[in-house]
């Protein structure tokens, strides 16, 4: 298989019994070392609701998050079961400032909901 990251081959190991089963895996072992996944969690208080950002990775860094969609998958949908009453919002990179907020409040403030975003990258 080919890294989506660094574009490099490299070999899954397999056993008798997942010999012929046919995974897809996108990043290999030195790039998911390399850039690690590491939920951060932060809550602002809006003016009737709040707003609850995850991030995926703790620092800001250069590579393709398509190698990530697997485990970016999984982590959306374990969190829109737990957080059923919530409004979900997805984005690769967030740049918290006041602008940004503000419109998160308006949108909170029309679907009437508390909004959890889920970005990649998290810009302060």
């Amino acid at each position: 298989m080919i890294c989506f990251n660094c574009k490099k081959k490299f070999y899954v190991k397999r056993n008798f019994l997942s010999l012929f089963e046919t995974k897809k895996y996108y990043i290999c072992n030195a790039c998911k070392s390399s850039y690690p996944i590491h939920l951060e969690y932060e809550e602002i208080p809006l003016e009737s609701y709040g707003l609850y950002i995850v991030s995926v990775f703790k620092n800001i860094y250069k590579l393709n998050l398509d190698a990530y969609q697997k485990e970016i998958s999984r982590i959306l949908e374990y969190l829109t079961l737990k957080f059923k009453e919530y409004f979900l919002v997805y984005l690769d990179s967030f740049k918290e400032n006041d602008v940004n907020i503000e419109l998160l409040n308006f949108l909170a403030d029309t679907q009437k909901k508390s909004i959890l975003l889920v970005c990649c990258e998290l810009k302060k």
